[in-house]
């Protein structure tokens, strides 16, 4: 998935989870919403084929989720707020495992280290990945907007009011 659609469930969790609503809570929301995909950068930044193998090696488990949820949750106020914030990262590893999955290995490694076991329930239809000519070509344009259309969208459709609300008060950014 791309971070549209990670993105629109760490909102979803944030309206929902967060009992304080406010741009530091949002963007950890939406950081820890997209961290496991911090593995893609080793392919930017190297520019090399073979780094991108490496996405969805080591950061895509619930090791690393757990660790780094937790980690960034003692940001937080205990109780709903944490759990929440947990709860976001793990729908990542979902929505990555549900993703059609083309390049060999097939699949994430959840348990890693402890499993070397991929699992992979493709069914939801995946970005293709290259040069700028192709992550920006008509198929991946039309994904990116399905992803929108289901995860966003219904989050804006719910909670619209009350996020432009929230995001226009004084409170939220100055928290």
């Amino acid at each position: 998935m791309s971070p549209i659609a990670h993105s629109g469930v760490a909102l979803l969790g944030w309206q929902l989870g967060a009992t304080r609503k406010n741009v530091k809570t949002l963007s950890l929301f939406l950081l820890v919403g997209n961290l496991p995909d911090i593995d893609f950068l080793f392919h930017l930044i190297l520019g090399r084929a073979n780094t991108l193998s490496l996405h969805q090696a080591y950061t895509h488990n619930l090791f690393f989720v757990i660790l780094t949820s937790a980690l960034l949750a003692l940001l937080l106020p205990a109780g709903r707020d944490r759990w929440s914030l947990m709860l976001v990262g793990l729908a990542h590893i979902l929505l990555d495992i549900i993703v059609i999955d083309p390049v060999r290995p097939v699949g994430i490694k959840p348990f890693f280290p402890l499993s070397q076991a991929l699992y992979n329930f493709g069914f939801f239809p995946h970005l293709q990945r290259g040069s700028l000519r192709v992550m920006l070509s008509t198929k991946n344009i039309r994904i990116l907007f399905l992803e929108a259309a289901i995860f966003v969208l219904p989050v804006f459709v719910m909670f619209g009011k009350k996020i432009i609300t929230t995001i226009k008060s004084r409170s939220f950014w100055t928290a």
